[in-house]
């Protein structure tokens, strides 16, 4: 599928082939079967929904706003720090280096101990994605010389993601859960070694991460859209031919069959895949710390961890409720309530429909964030924070339309094809399309147009996503990665030649930091 569209998680950018360009551009706007619009058309949108799927996996769960925000969060969470850093010792690459070679006491108020603050704020907060992302960057995290814990890494990332949120939104925590009030009950959990807590503490990983969950997820709603599309026609041994069916698309659907102790159904249609896109979603939806309070200091980790919560609600269904395998016929919202209150009940977690209800309420309540979900429809944005602001306006909107209708955002392929094709489902389709997309005829990232919004503010908005995207990225490289900086941005404008990108973000790292990337001096 990577062949025919790609989701890019730093890039945040949906990509399509040229063919399922061309495909969807003479398929008529709307849901359609095949026999309206062939088979060709409905596997080119089947492309566009799995990728969109990842879209809504980054900014309509609750991991994948965490995740996204990990990205800006590495760079906010060291403003200060690496300004103090330019004002002490120079302006020098990279960081990391600087520790490494820098003699003398590392305490507080040192210039080692400086730089290593920024070094250890960066690797906990890039450690959250490797620990919760597969096993191979999970491995690489936990043997790095700088990883403390499972535990720090969960409760760091997350801190400084409601840190950041809460400078945009929320300065005063009024909804944001505050993260300093968790200080004195983590620091107990690694004065008590406390597993998963402590340095040195034995690491336990779960046979899958996100990137299986996302994929499965993905690959399985855009199965049944097909399925549904073509009238039941085409069923596994189609999906396996047509080679759409393997590897990580498949992986963690057969890890829930397996904890679950399920036999592989014989349609995509049964209630059995169902279950499985339902146990997805509420994988990459904790509510532990965001948007809910910490209840369960101990099991932070095990609350918030997608790879984590997948296994364990997967075998919930074997231990508990057998009768979930069967429950799923209607792909209704009422179906979704029972069964994901069914299984969240038994982890002591909360279920999705309990956070899009409270994000919601956030949004009723009027001010700050009523404010941020109406600039999804206006791009009038603030200044300052564009990615925070953005992702975090589309996450509430997402919320808002999820706590009405659950099942299709669970279910999409149900929804969009065969006899449950509303034009509710369009609508909402429709609205939570990716922001950013390419082209037939250009592999750059464009925004993408809406006839009911202002062109102007939108590409104003898309610049400065990209202008603070691209900071983040020559940050991170500052941190961590030796040598000179590379302008490697091609990815966001093949007109635009390498010196004009260069300039691009050698301009908004300067307006950033004070200092122009060509004057670093390069540690050997």
């Amino acid at each position: 599928m990577r062949a025919h569209g790609l989701y890019s998680s730093f890039q945040f950018v949906l990509r399509l082939s040229p063919a399922v360009h061309r495909a969807l551009s003479e398929t008529p706007s709307g849901i359609h079967s095949t026999q309206t619009i062939g088979f060709d058309g409905a596997q080119a949108f089947s492309t566009l929904l799995h990728e969109t799927i990842h879209w809504w996996q980054h900014v309509g769960s609750t991991y994948g706003l965490m995740l996204s925000l990990s990205y800006p969060s590495q760079a906010h969470a060291n403003y200060g720090h690496l300004k103090k850093l330019i004002k002490e010792a120079g302006f020098k690459k990279s960081i990391r280096q600087l520790t490494e070679r820098t003699p003398g006491p590392t305490g507080p108020g040192t210039l080692s101990g400086l730089a290593n603050t920024i070094v250890n704020n960066h690797f906990d907060l890039g450690a959250f994605r490797g620990l919760t992302l597969d096993l191979s960057t999970a491995h690489n995290t936990i043997n790095s010389p700088l990883f403390e814990s499972v535990g720090h890494s969960h409760a760091i990332s997350y801190a400084n993601n409601l840190l950041v949120l809460a400078s945009s939104v929320d300065q005063q925590f009024i909804n944001l859960q505050n993260p300093k009030n968790w200080e004195a009950a983590f620091e107990e959990l690694r004065r008590a070694k406390e597993l998963g807590f402590y340095y040195g503490s034995p690491v336990e990983l779960w046979p899958l991460g996100a990137r299986e969950i996302f994929e499965g997820q993905a690959c399985f709603c855009q199965l049944q859209y097909l399925s549904f599309a073509s009238g039941g026609q085409l069923g596994w041994d189609e999906f396996r031919e047509l080679g759409m069916l393997h590897g990580i698309y498949e992986k963690a659907f057969q890890l829930f069959l397996l904890q679950s102790a399920l036999p592989w159904p014989p349609t995509i249609d049964h209630p059995v895949v169902a279950l499985f896109l339902l146990i997805c979603d509420i994988a990459i939806n904790p509510g532990a710390g965001f948007p809910f309070p910490i209840t369960h200091f101990s099991s932070f980790i095990t609350d918030t961890d997608p790879g984590t919560r997948f296994s364990m609600l997967s075998s919930i269904v074997k231990l508990k409720h057998p009768n979930a395998a069967t429950m799923i016929k209607d792909y209704s919202r009422s179906e979704y309530k029972t069964v994901s209150h069914l299984l969240t009940s038994e982890l002591l977690v909360e279920s999705p429909l309990s956070i899009a209800s409270l994000c919601t309420d956030w949004i009723r309540q009027g001010g700050t964030f009523s404010d941020l979900v109406r600039k999804t429809e206006s791009f009038d944005f603030d200044e300052g924070n564009i990615p925070v602001q953005v992702l975090f306006s589309h996450f509430l909107a997402f919320m808002r339309d999820k706590l009405n209708s659950p099942e299709f955002f669970c279910w999409p392929g149900a929804w969009m094809a065969g006899e449950r094709v509303s034009s509710k489902a369009a609508i909402l389709f429709e609205r939570h399309q990716a922001l950013f997309v390419d082209k037939e005829d250009d592999d750059g990232i464009f925004p993408r147009l809406h006839p009911d919004k202002d062109e102007e503010r939108v590409q104003d908005t898309f610049n400065a996503f990209y202008a603070a995207t691209i900071t983040y990225d020559l940050t991170n490289q500052w941190i961590s990665q030796p040598g000179p900086f590379s302008f490697g941005y091609d990815w966001l404008s093949q007109s635009a030649s390498l010196e004009e990108m260069k300039n691009f973000g050698s301009d908004n790292f300067t307006n950033a930091y004070g200092v122009h990337p060509d004057d670093v001096e390069i540690i050997s």
